[in-house]
């Protein structure tokens, strides 16, 4: 479901190859969010964020000094989400803020610029996109959308979108988490595993190609994701892929091992991991006949949900939590992943410390069918 709350467009121009702003237009009145063409341009947007040949570059709001007062601002906002003024007042800050950036770098560009908060898929975005007015956009002289018959990258030049969700649960409940937290390391160290720093992402065009300095610098952004979240994120984002796949599932425990040995791989020669690596990895061992079940795995790792960068450093904890335990005997073989063990009794794999045994929580129904099964047979 696709809920438009507010929107607004502004524009500015601007050549490239120089640092002069031509004229700068800040509206001040909203949008009719009832407007289909205007639904249908913000959604056409969003759904752009993450397609084929438009990967994603995830972030956060940066910290050092030089951030602007925009996400101060957005800070403040998300306070005020059904305030219409509120809204107006920080996408004329937007504004304010990219005109600024792009005089600084000569090869930015103008265009229409367009503000929205809306619902998606149960989680609200505000979303910032710079758009030429060409082919399938049209707008009125009142920057009113006409009919929309196509969205594409040609037309969107940049696009930065903050999942408000989960900004507000970061900077919020897991911040006063943190400040009630004194020197308990353990806690902490549980803590960071919680906290997700890509609330936001931009539009990046092919492999070496980045979202233009001058929108990020504009919204006080710095790009990356953690390196453990990405290391584990990318694997497990593989196996959710293949079993997802009914005629991959048979594969998901190689494509795994593949990923997890190309991880090893580039943190033995100190190089950053990539998408398009992890993802040729995991595909290697799936046969010809079933390509057309793996067309989508790099859009599926790059998503919403997954986020794995485009690049990112692999780490090594993270890595080793993903890595299996192996061990057999005379009538038996276990593995399992490290990350699973624990001295606890709720860990899926409990180590029983005193007694010297291992106890598998968590079982699933079908091992439980089997078990029971054979058991009630010994017992006729």
């Amino acid at each position: 479901m696709f809920v438009l709350k507010h929107a607004i467009i502004h524009s500015f121009t601007k050549e490239a190859h120089t640092d002069v702003i031509g004229k700068v237009v800040k509206k001040d009145i909203v949008l009719d969010t009832e407007n289909r063409a205007l639904i249908a341009l913000a959604q056409g947007i969003n759904g752009l964020i993450g397609t084929t040949g438009n990967s994603v570059v995830y972030g956060q709001f940066s910290n050092d000094e030089r951030q602007g007062p925009f996400p101060a601002a957005f800070d403040a906002y998300t306070d005020n989400l059904s305030d219409t003024t509120a809204f107006l007042s920080l996408s004329h800050l937007v504004m304010d803020q990219l005109v600024e950036q792009a005089a600084k770098r000569v090869l930015s560009t103008g265009g229409h610029i367009l503000c929205a908060l809306y619902e998606s898929q149960g989680s609200q975005f505000f979303l910032v996109a710079s758009m030429k007015q060409r082919g399938g956009i049209q707008l009125d002289e009142n920057y009113v959308p006409k009919e929309i018959q196509e969205i594409d990258l040609n037309k969107v030049q940049q696009a930065a979108r903050i999942n408000v969700n989960d900004f507000a649960y970061i900077t919020h409940q897991l911040a006063q988490e943190e400040a009630e937290i004194e020197d308990d390391a353990e806690a902490k160290e549980a803590l960071e595993e919680r906290i997700d720093t890509t609330y936001l992402c931009f539009v990046s065009r092919g492999r070496d190609s980045q979202a233009s300095d001058y929108f990020i610098y504009a919204l006080g952004c710095v790009k990356g994701v953690a390196s453990g979240r990405a290391t584990k994120g990318a694997i497990d984002a593989v196996v959710a892929f293949f079993q997802s796949k009914p005629a991959l599932k048979g594969f998901s425990y190689k494509a795994k091992e593949a990923v997890i040995k190309y991880l090893e791989k580039q943190l033995e020669d100190k190089k950053p991991a990539r998408l398009d690596g992890v993802c040729l990895a995991a595909i290697k061992n799936v046969p010809e006949d079933l390509a057309e079940h793996i067309e989508e795995i790099k859009d599926f790792l790059n998503d919403e949900k997954y986020k794995v960068p485009v690049e990112f450093s692999v780490n090594a904890k993270g890595l080793k939590e993903k890595t299996r335990i192996k061990s057999e005997a005379a009538s038996w073989s276990i593995q399992f992943e490290r990350g699973a063990l624990g001295k606890e009794e709720v860990a899926d794999v409990f180590y029983d410390e005193g007694a010297k045994r291992l106890v598998l929580n968590n079982l699933p129904d079908s091992l439980i069918s089997l078990v029971e099964e054979e058991i009630a047979s010994r017992d006729k």
